[in-house]
């Protein structure tokens, strides 16, 4: 500058941003509960030769909260993530030692015995954060299809079943989750393999939280209550839980106590549920699957509107599937009977399989009309009055099934329908990219740890969404991850070599989520300058 004119600002040389809202505060959840060091407490660290200046935990943790913000591969992990994430900066690592094999090598050494201890002392952790209720659990299953080969040895765990993404022709792997009802917080979870079905996994499942609930928490059999859906119970697994002192809630299919279903509505209590409409409970005492049981026929009326329209959808379908089952067989007739034409049997059998859904059977009346065994007819019609019975019997309803007799009807209701909370941590985990997916694994080992960091991912997404509710900031987690992931760090670097980190400016939503989650005192602590919001 010129002598006697005040000098001007310092020239820019470069700008670096990375994205820092939604990693920092999983990063600093993470390192609250101390995962890195719970992990390293537990697995040996690989052999010599294969270590980099990461420790086995450090991966871990760095999987988890990749899989919490931005699922990617392991291929793609650095370039497409963790470069331009503030991570890179918390937890510094060449690229060299963020490889696909790098990964394995830290990988290989965890055992499932080593799950189950990591679990463990993630439950203490929680609790020394939460006040964890330790009363009332949620447990949830659920399964993800795989893309591994058919003929694909190496797995045990992913088994073909029944998908509950409707992709039977995959090979699956099933899920277990725990979850505490006051807080949301997944406390267990496990991993096993697909074509095994709820009832038959359930006495594993709850023999494995138990183990890390008594003795993480130091809690009683006695004071426990377990929340489940109607996949789970069976006489054995109610008469187990009889015989440990464990309460239970569960759903169970309407067959199991058909009768209800005739109760006069007049006989039913209506529910105060906060935010719900005229739910109404008929409630009794009696024997049922070994034991004195309290069983409720919750009726829904929205739940009912829900059912009638899937009812008739499903109508509309099964009828376009017979107009043109009718045309072929017409066809086939005034073509010269040419052809194989549709023996009886095989019209009974997809009769049988189109109307297996929603009840339509009981109201679909059909009649065959048949020559040597061919069908040369096909009439049929809806009994509107068997409909409207149909319709009065069944929808709306909900049989739980409880050994709680202390507690009243609405507590009962609101702890089952707490599961909901739970489904919603699988559709998370579900959507694609979503915690679970990508998975590009093919070996039991590998399939069990990646199940881990997806449970951590869970936990810390669990944390995020406590601390919004508790701020009073109502936000889906998918959508407040979204967001938080638009609020970057930006590097100022000067041509004299002063350097400053701030965060970008902030819209209104981010600003209640970053307010909510404390997130500008976080930035101060990493030393990230927060400029003034308008």
């Amino acid at each position: 500058y010129t002598r006697g004119q005040a000098p001007g600002p310092t020239p820019l040389k470069r700008l670096q941003s990375r994205e820092f809202g939604a990693s920092a505060y999983l990063w600093n959840w993470a390192e609250r509960l101390g995962l890195a060091e719970i992990v390293d407490r537990h697995v040996p660290p690989p052999p010599r030769r294969r270590r980099t200046q990461l420790s086995v935990g450090q991966y871990l943790v760095l999987a988890a909260v990749n899989r919490a913000v931005a699922p990617r591969s392991k291929r793609s992990f650095y370039e497409d993530w963790y470069k331009g994430s503030v991570v890179s900066r918390l937890c510094p690592a060449k690229e060299s030692e963020l490889t696909s094999q790098r990964f394995w090598d830290h990988m290989d050494p965890v055992e499932p015995e080593h799950i189950e201890q990591i679990q463990r002392d993630v439950l203490e952790g929680l609790s020394e954060h939460f006040p964890l209720g330790g009363e009332t659990i949620l447990y949830d299953t659920t399964n993800f299809f795989t893309f591994l080969d058919t003929f694909n040895a190496r797995s045990e765990l992913a088994q073909r079943g029944t998908n509950k993404q409707k992709r039977r022709d995959l090979r699956q792997l099933s899920l277990a989750l725990f979850e505490d009802r006051d807080t949301g917080l997944p406390l267990y979870h496990q991993c096993y393999a697909g074509n095994r079905n709820d009832v038959t996994h359930f006495p594993f499942a709850r023999e494995g939280f138990l183990t890390q609930w008594l003795g993480g928490l130091g809690r009683e059999a006695g004071q426990l209550t377990l929340v489940f859906d109607r996949g789970s119970p069976s006489e054995k697994n109610l008469r187990e839980l009889d015989g440990e002192a464990i309460h239970f809630v569960s759903g169970v299919p309407a067959s199991w106590a058909s009768d209800l279903l005739d109760v006069e509505p007049s006989r039913y209590e209506k529910l105060e549920l906060p935010g719900t409409k005229h739910v109404k409970v008929y409630r009794e005492r009696r024997k049922l699957l070994g034991g004195e049981r309290s069983v409720l026929v919750v009726f829904s009326p929205t739940f009912y509107c829900k059912q009638r329209r899937t009812l008739n959808r499903e109508q509309e379908k099964l009828e376009g599937r017979l107009q043109e089952l009718g045309r072929k067989i017409q066809a086939w007739r005034e073509g010269g009977r040419r052809g194989p034409g549709h023996t009886e049997a095989s019209v009974e059998r997809k009769l049988r399989r189109w109307s297996a859904r929603d009840h339509l059977r009981e109201f679909l009346e059909v009649e065959l009309t048949t020559e040597d065994g061919k069908v040369t007819g096909l009439e049929w019609s809806w009994n509107l009055e068997k409909k409207r019975e149909v319709q009065r019997r069944h929808l709306g309803k909900q049989i739980l099934v409880t050994s709680r007799h202390d507690w009243d009807s609405v507590s009962v209701v609101q702890a089952y329908r707490r599961l909901t909370r739970t489904e919603d941590l699988f559709r998370i985990s579900k959507s694609r990219p979503g915690v679970w997916w990508p998975l590009f694994h093919w070996t039991d080992s590998k399939i069990r740890v990646h199940a881990l960091y997806c449970f951590l991912a869970l936990v810390l997404l669990a944390i995020l969404r406590l601390q919004l509710h508790r701020a009073g900031c109502s936000m889906s987690v998918d959508r407040a991850v979204r967001r938080l992931k638009d609020i970057d760090e930006t590097l100022v670097i000067y041509t004299n070599g002063a350097a400053d980190r701030a965060l970008t400016e902030l819209d209104e939503t981010q600003l209640e989520i970053a307010h909510a989650l404390g997130l500008f005192q976080l930035a101060d602590q990493m030393g990230t300058t927060v400029l003034e919001q308008d």
